[in-house]
C-alpha cells in the first residue's frame, strides 16, 4: 500500500515536471499526470481480477478530475478542482460515521487480506460500543485532516505560481498521510485503547 501510494503521488509528479521541462503546456501536463496513477491501478484490477474498493474509488476520482479538466477553465482552476475533490473525499470519509467507519472497513480489509479471520472484528463491532467508538474517532480525524488539506490545495493552487504547486501540493499530502498513520498508530497503542480493541 506505501509503494502504491508512492507511486500514485511521486511519479505524477515527476512526469508533470518532465512534460514541463520539455516544453509542454500547463493543462496537457496536468492532464498526462492524472493519467499515471490510472495505469497503475487498472494494472492491478487486471492482474488480481477483484473489484479492490480502494481503487475503483481512486479510478472513479481521477476519471472525475480528468473529465472536469475538459470543461475548461485554467490551470489554477484544475489544480483547485483536486482540492475540491479531496474536500469530496473527506466529506464521504466523515459520512462513513453513520455507519461502519471507512477506518474501519479499512483495518478489517487489511486484517482479511493477512490471512485472518475478521469474525472477532464483527463481533466486537456489533456488541462494543467502546469498540465502535475507537474507529469513529480515527475516522473523524482523518476525514478532518482530507477537510483541511484539501482547503490548503485549493488556497495553494490560487496563491502560488502554478509550477510551484505539484509539488507543495504532494509534499504536503504525503506529510499528512505519514502524520496520520503515526497519529493513528499511536491512539491504537494507548493501554486503555489497546484493552478495547486488542
Amino acid at each position: 500500500m506505501i509503494l502504491a501510494l508512492l507511486l500514485d503521488l511521486v511519479l505524477p509528479v515527476a512526469v508533470y515536471y518532465g512534460l514541463r521541462s520539455a516544453g509542454v503546456g500547463e493543462v496537457p501536463a496536468l492532464v498526462t499526470s492524472a493519467v499515471v496513477p490510472v495505469v497503475r491501478i487498472a494494472h492491478e484490477l487486471l492482474v488480481h481480477r477483484r473489484a479492490d474498493p480502494l481503487a475503483v474509488f481512486a479510478l472513479v476520482m481521477i476519471a472525475v478530475s480528468l473529465l472536469l479538466s475538459y470543461v475548461g477553465g485554467s490551470p489554477r482552476t484544475l489544480l483547485a478542482r483536486d482540492g475540491w475533490l479531496m474536500a469530496a473525499c473527506g466529506v464521504a470519509v466523515l459520512a462513513t460515521l453513520r455507519r461502519r467507519p471507512v477506518v474501519f472497513t479499512l483495518g478489517r480489509m487489511l486484517v482479511a487480506r493477512a490471512g485472518h479471520g475478521v469474525e472477532d472484528w464483527d463481533r466486537r463491532w456489533s456488541g462494543s460500543a467502546p469498540f465502535r467508538r475507537v474507529w469513529r474517532v480515527l475516522t473523524a480525524a482523518w476525514g478532518i485532516a482530507l477537510l483541511g488539506a484539501a482547503a490548503v490545495k485549493v488556497l495553494m493552487a490560487y496563491s502560488l505560481p502554478v509550477d510551484v504547486v505539484p509539488a507543495l501540493t504532494t509534499a504536503m499530502w504525503l506529510a499528512v498521510v505519514v502524520l496520520l498513520n503515526v497519529a493513528s498508530r499511536l491512539y491504537l497503542r494507548l493501554p486503555r485503547i489497546r484493552r478495547i480493541v486488542g
